[in-house]
């Protein structure tokens, strides 16, 4: 089965540096198999019957110096959401969070977003934005922050460009 990690908070700026190349070594040194990277915003793709998220951290965290959560997804979970409507639309990002939400979140998330969205399979929120990214208040942080859980997010693109190297 093909997977993608999506490492939350590396290469921004000057902050959190993260080399690619390092990056595949290093899910290759924890037995991960046809590791490819895609784009420096930590995207690694690979082969496997299974994973363990907290291996992964813990690795990171060893060999970085800093905490990098991992979020992880299947070929076909990107592959659903690619296919909804929302996704097809411009300005789309998906949050992709690193737990299933609750009823209770999912009201929360109804009663303060007004850009359309949708919440894919409790994990994953799909949003066409009104504003670019760098203008909206609903960026990775604020979900983060009104969801209490970590997230990360990949704009329309980089899904597309995840689905074709996998």
């Amino acid at each position: 089965m093909t997977f993608v990690a999506l490492l939350r908070g590396i290469n921004l700026g000057a902050k959190n540096k993260v080399d690619m190349k390092s990056l595949k070594v290093l899910f290759e040194e924890m037995g991960y198999e046809n590791v490819r990277t895609y784009i420096q915003t930590g995207n690694v793709i690979f082969d496997n019957t299974a994973y363990d998220i907290l291996e992964m951290e813990r690795e990171l965290f060893e060999t970085y110096g800093f905490d990098i959560p991992v979020v992880i997804r299947n070929k076909a979970e990107l592959k659903e959401i690619q296919r909804h409507p929302i996704f097809l639309k411009e300005q789309v990002y998906v949050m992709f969070l690193a737990n299933e939400i609750s009823d209770e979140q999912q009201a929360l998330l109804d009663s303060l977003i007004d850009d359309e969205f949708v919440v894919w399979n409790r994990k994953n929120i799909i949003i066409s934005l009104s504003k670019n990214y760098h203008q909206t208040k609903f960026t990775n942080t604020f979900f983060e922050k009104k969801l209490g859980m970590v997230s990360t997010a990949r704009n329309q693109n980089t899904v597309n460009k995840i689905l074709l190297k996998m």
